[in-house]
């Protein structure tokens, strides 16, 4: 099997989780479709690349999801917000084994004890080691940051336009050399 040397997060993602190589790499496991593909990046790599290419990088990409979501522990990223593309990790991103699931391909879960099977939007179901109510809970803030992300970024600026400061003359340098701010107060 030929694996991929470079490769972005898209809307088809469906998940993607690590695996090793025939070297004893750790790569990333992609699900496109019923297809899958292997990519020579971690999935943690593969989304930072991801996330650079467009501008910004994952640390930044987790900042700014904990500011819009609160403090959460494993939390969901805005993996390209211009497409509104988010996924969400099923445990910690550190761990090997970490799934990251895109919510838009998500179409049922049900509870197998101790366990969650997540039906996916290409007709395969995968079983997971989560609870159902602690899946679904990373499921549901996954679509909090996406909504939010996606109204904050089609509406920027939360001050009422209609609202408009009132003008005032140019700040001029005067013969001393220096601006006077003091005359904004």
């Amino acid at each position: 099997m030929s694996m991929n040397q470079f490769y972005l997060v898209d809307g088809n993602v469906i998940l993607m989780t690590g695996e090793y190589d025939k070297h004893g790499k750790l790569c990333a496991r992609v699900m496109i479709g019923k297809e899958t593909l292997l990519v020579d990046r971690t999935p943690v790599q593969l989304l930072d690349d991801t996330l650079k290419y467009i501008g910004f990088d994952l640390k930044g990409a987790t900042e700014g999801a904990k500011e819009i979501i609160g403090e959460k522990y494993m939390c969901p990223v805005m993996v390209n917000p211009y497409k509104g593309i988010c996924l969400f990790p099923n445990k910690s991103p550190k761990k090997e084994d970490c799934i990251w699931f895109n919510p838009d391909h998500i179409v049922k879960t049900k509870s197998r004890g101790y366990k969650t099977e997540v039906e996916l939007s290409n007709g395969v179901s995968i079983i997971i080691d989560s609870k159902l109510s602690f899946f679904n809970t990373k499921l549901q803030t996954a679509f909090q940051l996406k909504r939010t992300s996606i109204q904050r970024g089609n509406h920027p600026n939360p001050i009422n336009f209609s609202i408009l400061p009132k003008k005032r003359n140019p700040l001029t340098k005067s013969k001393s050399g220096k601006y006077n701010f003091s005359s904004l107060a």
